[in-house]
């Protein structure tokens, strides 16, 4: 990774953020988290990416590499950035590693890192709906950068 690319991507993720929703994004999240603790609002930005998920589903998908594809196009059509998914041969798990998520910084937030709960119940929505899916795996946040989110979806 050169220098310049956590900035292009964390450029990205706010650009694709059109201006009408900047400030009311920022006043939802800034307000879930004055009246929520961060595990109910967790709770409640993951039912949330789990209904955007409903509402664009992907069809069952042969293997990782069409998984990946319906994912980014699903993603582009959004213009929610692009994923890539690898296999964790050692842990049987797959890492997702999201770019240019929409970023919208908050008081408590200034990464605008609120967005992966959301992430978790978009992937876990998509994964869970594949065949072979196992219901009680979901995907949790295992880190990042500027403009780059991290999920593991598999057991532990």
């Amino acid at each position: 990774m050169t220098a310049a690319e956590p900035n292009a991507l964390s450029y990205l993720a706010r650009r694709g953020v059109a201006a009408q929703w900047r400030g009311f994004l920022r006043a939802l999240v800034e307000t879930l988290d004055a009246n929520l603790d961060a595990a109910s609002r967790d709770a409640l930005l993951r039912a949330v990416g789990a209904r955007f998920a409903a509402l664009t589903p992907l069809p069952a998908c042969a293997g990782l590499a069409e998984l990946e594809a319906r994912v980014n196009e699903a993603l582009a059509a959004a213009d929610w950035g692009w994923a890539e998914i690898a296999l964790d041969p050692n842990d049987r798990a797959l890492v997702v590693t999201h770019c240019a998520a929409p970023l919208v910084a908050t008081g408590a937030d200034p990464s605008g890192g609120w967005v992966g709960a959301v992430l978790e119940g978009l992937y876990g929505t998509w994964f869970g709906a594949q065949p072979g899916s196992e219901p009680s795996l979901v995907p949790r946040r295992t880190g990042g950068r500027p403009g780059v989110i991290l999920l593991r979806y598999g057991r532990g």
